[in-house]
């Protein structure tokens, strides 16, 4: 056997051996490698557990303050496509009013999760509980970009502000989704993923209570903030009314 004809077999073995092993499972905890917005995102995308890594050691700060910046230029330009529909001031009321809604909604929120945690027997400090939380918003912030292209097109095919309105919350609920995920992956030990789920349901009534009390994102309204109050469901109902009413005529 000649040495050319002995490379080529080793070449393709050495394929072959690349072909079946397992893929590398994303959530392996492994020690975070440098810092920045950069490293954050690949980590975030790729390699989340090199972030769990970081969370449950002592380097929360390095990935607190990188994927808070990612999450705030993230709805910073998704709130821009929100504002797209009625233009004007909205182009940059809309952006600074989802960046503020989903911190405060997160502050408020984060409490309960510890409390809730706590009480479902979970030994977890808080500033682990803070950096999954500020990966799971992070990782929605982010979700919310791959779609944003297809929230532009339908945003400048339609003028019902009901109907971008659920078209939003629509993508806002995908993007959640996938942050629980990472959430729960972050958090979930024994006695923990029941807690969770209520934790979550929580979540998202605060985040679009918070919303409807920032109004208007989608629309246009004579004041930047409303002069009364509204609950979501309430809101919501009277902006489809004012859709059909405006149709009929």
């Amino acid at each position: 056997m000649t040495k050319d004809k002995m490379e080529n077999e080793n070449d393709n073995l050495s394929n072959e051996a690349k072909l079946i092993a397992p893929a590398r499972d994303p959530y392996l905890e492994e020690p975070l490698e440098g810092s920045g917005l950069l490293v954050a995102l690949e980590s975030l995308l790729k390699r989340p557990g090199r972030l769990m890594h970081a969370v449950r050691g002592e380097s929360t700060k390095r990935v607190i303050v990188p994927l808070g910046v990612v999450a705030c230029l993230c709805l910073l330009f998704y709130g821009f496509v929100v504002g797209g529909l009625s233009g004007g001031g909205q182009l940059w009321q809309a952006p600074s009013k989802i960046v503020l809604g989903t911190l405060a909604s997160s502050l408020i929120c984060l409490p309960s999760l510890y409390v809730f945690l706590c009480m479902g027997g979970v030994d977890a400090r808080f500033r682990e509980v803070l950096g999954s939380l500020v990966a799971m918003v992070a990782l929605s912030a982010v979700m919310l970009i791959g779609l944003a292209p297809v929230a532009w097109v339908f945003s400048q095919s339609t003028d019902s502000v009901a109907l971008a309105s659920v078209m939003h919350l629509g993508f806002w609920v995908i993007a959640t989704a996938v942050g629980t995920r990472l959430l729960g992956r972050f958090l979930g030990r024994p006695g923990s993923t029941a807690r969770l789920r209520g934790w979550i349901a929580i979540y998202l009534l605060v985040c679009v209570q918070m919303m409807t009390s920032l109004r208007p994102l989608v629309g246009t309204a004579e004041t930047a903030l409303p002069m009364e109050k509204r609950f979501f469901l309430q809101h919501f109902f009277e902006m489809l009314d004012g859709d059909l009413e405006g149709g009929s005529r």
